[in-house]
């Protein structure tokens, strides 16, 4: 018999495939079942994986009928919460796929799910992992430019027309915002480098570039503009930054008159300690990146970080006119080298069987600021976020 852990997979999108086939090619893992409530993409993922797992479009039913040690949550950003509820019930170790939840109040049931289960819940916030931002954090403990007082961040999305706007993600009634979708890895980020919590938040945004008075309905593969709209999407072409390709219907114009997910913000969050930070996103911008400014009290630090490794760290110090440079190494592997490191990490405490939820509170407290970042958007005034006060919270030392 296998000592293999039999992995389940819940979610068959492109990222729900990915994390499938390299479950699938672990040493110390296997593939068992596969779970999703489109049995068209069942099978799709069953062929395109080239596996024999079972199938099945209840996940209830999948944990009732199927032995797996490992559950996968990589389901549309809506079913996160009940997906890992779910896992965290019949006691497995989970690996959720970010954002954690949609709203403050679900990214809690997770907490305390897990903390009545006896697993890993490790949220996949792979940035983390990857040697840009070890680095930062390695450099912050080593006091480099003291205590952090005032932070920003930069999101640009070059890519932003072909990963959202195409698809359900466009649409306020399916995800809300952006910020929860894509902002939560440099929210994320931007907490650990602070070392608090989020506690109050104001936040503009806007809807500038897509969306229009094209029909719902009007598809890419129909259009006559498709040789010159720079958005065509050729859904049996496109890769995605991790190495999957889109879905075959996810080809929708993004100048349709349903869009209404601003493909712009810019987000003021206050910390428990008293740091502020200011993070914006952008969604058609040229180019594909991020930028980090940590001031502390003793100097500065900024970061350049983009999917091709051109790393970059640079320190100035108060009272001195020396400047610090550092250039992480490159690093196998999608999201900076952060996407293996990740997976071996979770592999690594659920072949130990730990009952561990290592980030799990930051995860919840970024996305709790692009939660709130939205309501403020829609109220135009300050939005205060709850701390999260369980055993979870205890567990990651606050």
């Amino acid at each position: 018999m296998s000592d293999r852990m039999r992995v389940a997979v819940s979610g068959l999108g492109s990222r729900g495939r990915y994390l499938a086939r390299e479950f699938a090619r672990h040493p110390q893992t296997q593939l068992v079942a596969l779970c999703d409530c489109d049995e068209k993409a069942l099978e799709a993922a069953r062929r395109n994986l080239g596996t024999e797992a079972a199938l099945y479009t209840d996940l209830e039913t999948l944990c009732r009928e199927v032995p797996f040690e490992i559950g996968v949550v990589a389901s549309w950003d809506p079913a996160h919460r009940d997906n890992a509820v779910t896992f965290l019930q019949h006691n497995k170790h989970v690996y959720l796929e970010k954002p954690m939840a949609q709203t403050i109040a679900d990214c809690d049931a997770i907490l305390r799910a897990w903390e009545a289960s006896t697993g890993t819940l490790l949220v996949g916030l792979e940035l983390r992992y990857c040697t840009l931002c070890q680095e930062i954090r390695r450099l912050l403990d080593a006091g480099e430019i003291g205590s952090v007082k005032l932070a920003s961040a930069v999101d640009n999305v070059s890519v932003g027309g072909q990963y959202y706007y195409h698809n359900n993600r466009r649409r306020k009634s399916f995800i809300r915002s952006l910020m929860i979708e894509k902002g939560t890895h440099t929210l994320d980020l931007m907490n650990w480098f602070i070392g608090s919590e989020p506690v109050r938040v104001y936040s503009e945004g806007g809807l500038d570039v897509f969306g229009g008075n094209e029909p719902n309905d009007k598809r890419c593969r129909d259009c006559d503009q498709r040789t010159v709209c720079p958005y065509f999407m050729n859904t049996g072409s496109f890769t995605y930054d991790y190495g999957e390709t889109a879905k075959s219907a996810m080809d929708f114009c993004v100048y349709a008159r349903e869009v209404d997910v601003d493909d712009n913000s810019v987000v003021i969050v206050r910390y428990a300690n008293g740091a502020k930070m200011t993070y914006s996103e952008c969604h058609f911008t040229p180019d594909y990146n991020r930028h980090f400014v940590l001031v502390g009290d003793r100097g500065r630090m900024t970061a350049f970080y983009n999917n091709e490794q051109e790393f970059l760290i640079r320190i100035e110090k108060r009272h001195s006119s020396k400047v610090d440079e550092y250039h992480p190494p490159r690093s196998s592997g999608g999201h900076g080298g952060g996407d293996p490191k990740i997976l071996a990490e979770f592999i690594r405490r659920a072949a130990a069987n730990e009952h561990s939820c290592p980030g799990a509170v930051d995860a919840r407290n970024s996305a709790a600021i692009a939660i709130a970042a939205a309501e403020s958007c829609e109220t135009h005034g300050p939005v205060a976020i709850p701390l999260y006060e369980g055993p979870a919270a205890q567990a990651a030392g606050r």
